[in-house]
């Protein structure tokens, strides 16, 4: 949810924010829209699509070889380390989750935290979709996908936690969403990993290498001022994938 508010005459504030950025070290504005530090991170990889509103809703396969990615109502792959990006299926409703069984993947539908129903299908590890796939309802009937958490091991796995409302908007006394946080979980129970992302996070998974990777939103936990009205939080138009560089240890 976004809150779009009038602002208040902040010129005081504004004076002083002038002061101190006069003092700084100007940047040049094609250097500022080349630079994002997210991707310098020494922990995760991030690649990103553009032009995807809803974000990243499903993940399938490796980084090192062909890595799929929904976003929302589009299906993408990558050969190159999301270098490059080919859109093989436009759709038109959402698609929450991947599913592989016996070589051929599977499409779910189904936005809640499980995700069941196959609808696509395709044996080229998602060059190619069909609505008809290899399978009767027998296989496909059994077919789930847990879109917020996913299992390393009987004692390990890996979830999104969403965050309560908790910060209040001291101008206007609304509460403020806040960005998703992940945590890992065995029988001693959950313990927050040090994720250093500020996002909303659709989607998890982990590959053969028990790498994890994580699909979000581009929204940023921001005020955006246009004019005399405040927006939070900043939507933006980028579907996020963030990659784990090493493994993460099933015990």
């Amino acid at each position: 949810m976004q809150f779009k508010t009038p602002l208040r005459p902040l010129l005081f504030i504004c004076a002083i924010g002038l002061l101190f950025s006069s003092c700084q070290k100007d940047v040049p504005s094609e250097q500022k829209d080349l630079i994002d530090i997210e991707t310098r991170d020494a922990a995760w990889t991030k690649l990103s699509i553009p032009g995807q509103l809803r974000g990243t809703s499903a993940i399938y396969g490796n980084i090192d070889d062909t890595l799929v990615v929904a976003t929302m109502y589009k299906i993408y792959m990558t050969t190159d380390k999301g270098t490059s990006w080919q859109m093989v299926r436009d759709e038109g409703f959402g698609i929450p989750s991947f599913s592989m069984y016996q070589e051929e993947l599977m499409a779910l539908s189904n936005f809640q935290d499980h995700s069941t129903s196959p609808t696509l299908f395709s044996m080229d590890m998602g060059k190619n979709w069909s609505e008809k796939g290899k399978y009767g309802y027998e296989v496909y009937n059994k077919i789930w996908v847990n879109r917020k958490e996913t299992k390393i091991s009987e004692n390990e796995s890996y979830k999104i936690i969403p965050q309560p409302n908790e910060i209040i908007d001291k101008e206007y006394g609304r509460p403020l969403a806040q960005p998703d946080k992940l945590a890992r979980v065995t029988d001693r129970g959950e313990q927050l990993l040090d994720f250093p992302f500020r996002r909303r996070l659709n989607y998890i998974y982990h590959d053969k290498k028990n790498r994890l990777y994580i699909g979000a939103e581009g929204t940023r936990f921001e005020w955006t001022i246009k004019g005399k009205e405040r927006t939070y939080p900043t939507s933006t138009d980028t579907a996020i994938i963030y990659i784990s560089k090493l493994p993460i240890s099933a015990q």
